[in-house]
């Protein structure tokens, strides 16, 4: 039986800097999967797979537009999060508690979307290596 992952907020402990920290670091990560989405729909177009795969090219071409699904998740992702640091930086300038509670509120509803993002991605991954792996020529 696989254990379910769930979120778990530790931000309202962090400092101003830990937080652009971890965004940037986001950002950068969900910025360079851009080449692996490519690679994995490049590697999906090649000659590689068993000639009487069964549904082979049904089953590629469900995988191709599960990738641009991800892509398009992506981005979305990335623009909230350029957004979101562009908020952080007016966080800087606010000092009441109610103003804090709303940035943190913000940053943690992005993390849990986030979150989700990559177990889904986890899981496309799981699903495509293992099919890959049952239709590649020997």
């Amino acid at each position: 039986m696989k254990t379910q992952e769930t979120y778990k907020s530790f931000n309202s402990n962090k400092s101003i800097e830990e937080l652009q920290y971890n965004i940037s670091s986001t950002i950068s990560i969900l910025e360079n999967l851009s080449l692996e989405l490519e690679f994995y729909e490049h590697l999906l177009d090649k000659p590689i797979y068993k000639k009487h795969a069964i549904n082979l090219y049904e089953r590629l071409t469900n995988y191709k537009n599960e990738i641009k699904g991800i892509n398009t998740k992506r981005v979305n992702l990335l623009n909230e999060l350029y957004s979101h640091t562009n908020h952080i930086k007016i966080k800087i300038e606010c000092e009441d508690l109610a103003c804090d509670n709303y940035f943190v509120k913000e940053h943690e509803d992005i993390e849990l979307k986030i979150f989700g993002f990559y177990n889904a991605l986890s899981n496309f991954k799981f699903k495509l290596f293992q099919y890959l792996e049952s239709v590649l020529v020997n």
